[in-house]
């Protein structure tokens, strides 16, 4: 079997959730651009906590490999209620919890509250994510950072 490698000259980048409300922003995003080429990055929460950690790292080597891209969009949606879930299962066993609980503490410098504890809301993260990015250090200048959020009625509020 052989590949053909195509090139593709994308000229944006898309940050966006996982799950039905993301799944809509994006399709609300694409129909209002439908003339460009997004390279899309989907992940389970649009915080970037670290800005020197791997989905940054990502980001910025897609800026650096796809020259043309000259704007992000972090795209997310605002929830009713301001909730959060916990990743650590209930089921967990203590000595699991306790193990996974030290790790993060000692390897990740977040306190164990903030990653164990993913918000509902996304609007917020799509902030922190849009200023993080937008005063990196190693983001290309001409590159534009935006944010798009998913209203509670369903539609798609652009600020630059």
């Amino acid at each position: 079997m052989t590949f053909r490698k195509t090139t593709v000259d994308y000229d944006m980048l898309i940050l966006v959730g996982i799950g039905p409300k993301a799944d809509l922003a994006l399709e609300r995003f694409l129909d209002g651009h439908k003339q460009k080429k997004p390279l899309i990055f989907r992940c389970e929460e649009v915080l970037v906590w670290d800005p020197y950690g791997s989905l940054a790292r990502s980001i910025l080597s897609a800026l650096m490999r796809y020259s043309a891209i000259q704007e992000i969009w972090i795209l997310g949606y605002k929830s009713e209620q301001d909730s959060t879930f916990s990743i650590l299962s209930e089921n967990a066993d203590k000595r699991t919890a306790s193990t996974a609980t030290y790790l993060i503490s000692h390897l990740s410098g977040l306190s164990e509250d903030r990653w164990f504890h993913v918000p509902s809301d996304e609007s917020s993260g799509a902030w922190k994510t849009a200023h993080l990015l937008q005063n990196h250090p190693l983001l290309p200048r001409p590159v534009k950072v935006n944010v798009a959020l998913l209203d509670n009625q369903d539609h798609l509020i652009v600020q630059e």
